[in-house]
């Protein structure tokens, strides 16, 4: 996926290691998310909390989080960019996780992985309806 080519993305600089800061992402994000209705709206901020929540556990803190919404079809992309080389992976569920992207994959149309020289930038795709 080229992100430089698109227009309409959102971006928000998270750097930093202080995970307090997902609240304040999480907010940011849905309001730029309020044409969605309801149910694709949680959704998405779900897969918003568990990207940036990847990013703090595995790869020193994210660097930001992107969002851009397109309308035909509608459809919502999110974009966490990170310093670390590490590969995002499903695991077997356990007492300390796993889960996470478990749900980004049911949520999604799509998830992957971008590598970069500064870091990578895992993205996913939701399908949506706008109110």
């Amino acid at each position: 996926m080229s992100w430089s080519d698109q227009e309409g993305w959102h971006v928000l600089d998270v750097a930093g290691t202080d995970r307090s800061e997902l609240a304040t992402a999480r907010r940011w994000a849905e309001a730029r998310l309020a044409t969605l209705g309801e149910p694709n709206r949680i959704d998405t901020l779900i897969v918003v909390g568990e990207l940036l929540e990847n990013a703090y556990l595995h790869a020193g803190g994210p660097q930001q989080l992107r969002l851009h919404q397109s309308h035909d079809p509608c459809e919502v992309t999110i974009a966490v960019a990170d310093v670390g080389a590490g590969e995002p992976r499903m695991r077997v569920p356990d007492r300390g996780g796993g889960r996470g992207l478990r749900l980004v994959d049911e949520l999604c149309l799509e998830w992957g992985v971008s590598h970069h020289d500064d870091g990578k930038l895992v993205w996913a795709r939701i399908e949506c309806e706008e109110r």
